[in-house]
């Protein structure tokens, strides 16, 4: 349904994006009303949105008192509006299709729009392909690291989350800064919003169930799929493909895949902690990328990216050589998987948005064959990112892999308790990430390892 200037319309959820979606939407419908559904706005918030001309409410309103509804993806299905709309046929748009017509208020006919999406490896597939496209283009890149200037280096802004709205907030802090970028690349959760020239899915393994178990991210995720725009470039993992099924005919499919599969257009032919060799076969084009040995980062944590930036790359044409170089060069981004030095000691920095158990444990794997004393730096900082690092999974992680620790400690109120009883006197607590690394080489000496792995916005 496209949003006319005579629609009543109502946006669910604030906490993710909702409240620059109804500012935006109150200069294309007539009338606008918004709703608070999981009660994080304070009296003040709401009431600047009242002096706006924006209807709020904490509570749900009667969904046949507007001509459309526009929720994000992870909305649970029996909310009441959103049964209520589906009983009388009233249009519901997601917050990413939202985003999409309102991406037309903005000129961008001459820029070449990225959209990332998957499970894992949007922030590191996004960084490299910035890296990659800047040596011919201007780029500005909006990932959960912050939005980013590549051609001067400089960070535009920070703590932006990637709901599908921070792309529009992305684009007024560009436009601010009079920047004007030939290329965007959007890291952006669960889907696309219809208006890139490339999409992209970098995975979905580890699907895992969204709108209060109702249906699954990587349905979600599909949205970038079912809603590209005819003429433009899909760039998806294989197994991403195989899940989904039949696609579409109308856009360009460019599929990749982290492991050998020689049906794919990119994929590895070897690679190892010694590095690896990409084959690429797209159209005409068909060559090999070498990667080196990765001193400073772990590489089997980037080979996902590596393909999938490669891959990317090699359907805008650039040339394999300066793919090549990028990767020669690239030494790791900022808590992913990066070994650097800390006062005499081995910081192994994972700590980031997309932080898990999972990824923990593998930062384990990495720092262990370093050889030295661990002192390992776990947790969450819960203010910053929504989803949080899950207290069960961490309390299953200490007692599986404490006694290959010196010191461990937790950040995040909610791991405040397990350092309670604590008889060996090695579990301590700190409330955020740079409290934690502080305490850390109080713990050690040179030579040390000091392992991040907080879930954070970095």
């Amino acid at each position: 349904m496209q949003l006319k200037n005579s629609s009543k319309a109502c946006v669910l959820d604030l906490t993710h994006g909702g409240i620059v979606i109804a500012r935006k939407l109150k200069k294309t419908v007539s009338s606008i009303s918004a709703v608070d559904v999981y009660k994080t706005l304070d009296t003040g918030e709401l009431g600047a949105l009242e002096n706006e001309g924006i209807n709020t409410s904490r509570d749900a309103l009667k969904a046949t008192d507007f001509d459309v509804l526009v929720a994000p993806v992870h909305l649970d299905l029996k909310y009441p509006m959103l049964v209520e709309a589906a009983e009388n046929s009233i249009p519901v748009l997601s917050h990413h299709e939202a985003i999409g017509q309102l991406l037309e208020d903005y000129d961008l006919d001459d820029k070449t729009i990225i959209e990332i999406t998957g499970t894992k490896a949007k922030t590191s597939t996004s960084t490299l392909l910035a890296e990659i496209l800047s040596r011919e283009k201007k780029v500005v890149s909006h990932t959960s690291r912050g939005v980013e200037d590549w051609g001067t280096g400089t960070m535009i802004k920070r703590g932006l989350s990637i709901t599908p709205a921070s792309i529009l907030v992305a684009l007024d802090a560009v436009r601010e800064a009079g920047i004007k970028p030939e290329v965007f690349i959007f890291e952006v959760s669960l889907g696309g919003t219809g208006c890139a020239d490339t999409g992209v899915i970098t995975t979905v393994v580890n699907d895992y169930s969204i709108a209060n178990n109702t249906r699954m991210a990587s349905e979600a995720k599909r949205q970038m799929i079912l809603n590209a725009k005819p003429g433009s470039t899909l760039v998806i993992n294989n197994d991403a493909l195989r899940f989904f099924g039949a696609c579409r005919r109308d856009v360009n499919i460019v599929s990749f895949l982290d492991s050998i599969n020689a049906s794919c257009n990119v994929y590895y032919e070897n690679i190892s902690s010694k590095g690896g060799v990409i084959a690429y076969y797209i159209g005409k084009k068909q060559g090999r990328i070498h990667i080196r040995e990765a001193p400073d980062y772990d590489i089997s944590s980037y080979k996902t990216a590596f393909v999938g930036a490669a891959a990317v790359a090699l359907a805008m044409d650039v040339d394999a050589g300066t793919i090549e170089r990028v990767f020669r060069e690239f030494k790791g981004a900022e808590g992913r998987m990066r070994k650097t030095f800390l006062e005499g000691r081995i910081l192994i920095d994972n700590s980031n948005s997309g932080m898990d158990i999972r990824s923990a444990e593998n930062a384990l794997s990495y720092a262990k064959a370093e050889g030295g004393r661990i002192v390992m730096v776990l947790g969450e900082e819960a203010k910053e990112v929504c989803e949080g690092l899950d207290p069960a999974g961490v309390k299953r992680f200490m007692d599986k892999h404490m006694s290959e620790l010196l010191a461990l400690i937790l950040v995040g109120e909610r791991m405040k308790s397990f350092t309670k009883n604590n008889i060996n006197k090695n579990i301590y607590y700190a409330d955020s990430l740079s409290k934690g690394i502080e305490l850390a080489k109080q713990q050690t000496h040179e030579k040390d390892i000091v392992l991040s792995c907080v879930k954070c916005f970095r």
